[in-house]
């Protein structure tokens, strides 16, 4: 039976891993709801988004820990199977006795250190330290940074030999800080995992820690029946987490993950899956330990949910001063600070390829987080696919509708800069790119020339004219809005039909 468990797991963690790997590669996840949903079940996402939508996926979540342990962490997180693929692969190099796995004490405080720095400010409404350390939002970095970038490359190679049939793809503008953060953690984790298995589980990532804390009063958990168990050690050879303690008989429930592996290689059964909420005796101390941790772990889940539920509430207030246009969708920058763990899927949705990773423009607790850049492109005036993508709340879901009128910031127009008065020569390129109209040409000089005047109440700061203005320095800035608002909806004038009794002329 443990042996189909087993497979089963692997063939479900496999493919999950590689669902979500395609929703961030640029061919894959472009408006797609099956790429965009299978982001959603990730326990971070599903936490932060417990407003916008995630609330079921959460109680699943925590539901699904209660019942298995953490079986989240060895079949649903990306990273957890990257790290069981690493270990494996750098097995295959190893002589048999350097592949096996010893049981090493937890690092307890060290655990708690990153839960705690990661807990902490996400309570006080920052998520830039969980954006650091959370495994779904660092794979996706890996994943659009790395991954999509080494495929499309060979894409772009390919389409040189064969010009006929494969197309070229623009490259999606390369950030310096968020490609090397990508590629350090991938370094760190590739180490880490080459060499203990499980090590960045149980000792740095902020998820393992919290389930691990719920996991010690699951109801099924992997047992060791003293009098059938010969100590051989194969179980604690081939346990990932280094968790099998056979001096005293017990499995860390907290850093177990539930992959199986033991069970599958004790001869004699002597590891098996039980069932555990049964009567708690008083001598039972370590049970009570962990019920108590539990409970307090569930506790401090409450109290961050409720404490997000007031920062909801409060009104967002406008910073100073913004560098960084948020996307359409994130209300406040106050709010994409506040939620978004820098994953990147909307960067790698973007249509455009206008959306890049932020190198300070939200200022150092917005590292990384997504900033509109109008270098190559625009907002597409009928596009809200980096809203549906985001799985934490930190782009709220547009309709097409209410994107139209978002206003993401308004467009201030340099007349100095300006062709027309530079160049003294005809230009109108905003006017025509403008799709709310919030750009309009007017007579300027005795030449015949007209230059632009804005409409800032019906801009909507989709950067269409800062695109496509011709000039030198930019005639057309979009300047950020730290709160997005309602555009004030354009003006349509109104066509009188006209009955024409004959040809008209």
């Amino acid at each position: 039976m443990y042996k189909w468990l087993k497979r089963g797991r692997v063939v479900l963690s496999v493919a999950l891993a590689i669902m979500i790997t395609l929703a961030f590669m640029f061919f894959s996840n472009r408006d797609n709801f099956i790429f965009s949903s299978i982001l959603k079940i990730q326990f971070v996402p599903a936490l932060l988004g417990i407003f916008t939508g995630s609330a079921i996926i959460l109680l699943f979540l925590l539901i699904f820990v209660l019942l298995f342990g953490r079986v989240y962490c060895s079949t649903i997180c990306p990273l957890g199977t990257m790290q069981d693929v690493i270990w494996r692969s750098f097995s295959l190099f190893r002589n048999k006795k350097e592949s096996r796995f010893k049981y090493t004490s937890p690092i307890s405080w060290l655990r708690y250190l990153f839960l705690a720095i990661s807990a902490i400010p996400l309570v006080f409404g920052s998520s830039f330290v969980i954006s650091l350390l959370d495994p779904y939002s660092n794979y996706g970095k890996i994943s659009s940074e790395i991954l999509s970038r080494s495929e499309q490359f060979v894409h772009n190679l390919l389409s040189e030999i064969f010009p006929q049939t494969i197309f070229f793809r623009s490259y999606s503008q390369f950030i310096a800080v968020s490609f090397i953060f990508a590629l350090l953690f991938l370094m760190i984790v590739i180490i880490m995992s080459a060499l203990r298995g499980r090590l960045y589980c149980n000792t740095v990532c902020p998820v393992g820690t919290t389930l691990g804390l719920i996991s010690k009063f699951s109801a099924f958990r992997p047992v060791i029946d003293s009098e059938s168990c010969n100590k051989c050690r194969l179980c604690i050879s081939n346990c990932k987490s280094e968790c099998i303690n056979l001096d005293n008989g017990q499995i860390d429930a907290s850093r177990c993950v539930a992959c199986f592996n033991c069970m599958t290689v004790c001869k004699r059964g002597a590891v098996s899956y039980k069932y555990m909420w049964k009567k708690i005796r008083e001598e039972d101390v370590a049970p009570i330990k962990g019920r108590r941790e539990a409970i307090l772990t569930m506790g401090l889940l409450g109290s961050f949910i409720a404490a997000r539920a007031i920062s909801r509430k409060m009104p967002a207030k406008e910073p100073e001063t913004i560098d960084g246009i948020a996307p359409p969708g994130a209300k406040s920058t106050a709010n994409l600070k506040s939620n978004c763990t820098a994953c990147q899927a909307c960067v790698a949705a973007c249509p455009n390829g206008i959306i890049k990773p932020s190198t300070g423009q939200y200022g150092i607790d917005g590292l990384l987080m997504p900033v509109l850049s109008f270098e190559k492109h625009f907002c597409a005036y009928d596009c809200n696919v980096c809203s549906k993508v985001c799985p934490n709340g930190a782009l709220l879901p547009l309709s097409l509708e209410d994107k139209k009128l978002t206003q993401i910031g308004q467009v201030k127009f340099i007349e100095e800069s300006c062709i027309v008065v530079t160049d003294n020569t005809a230009c109108g390129a905003c006017d025509e790119h403008c799709p709310t109209k919030a750009i309009t040409m007017i007579p300027y000089g005795d030449e015949g020339l007209t230059i632009p005047v804005v409409d800032r109440d019906i801009c909507i700061g989709c950067g269409g004219c800062e695109y496509v203005c011709p000039a030198a320095e930019k005639a057309m800035i979009v300047e950020p809005r730290a709160v997005h608002k309602l555009a004030t909806p354009p003006k349509v004038e109104k066509q009188e039909k006209i009955v024409v009794d004959d040809f008209g002329f």
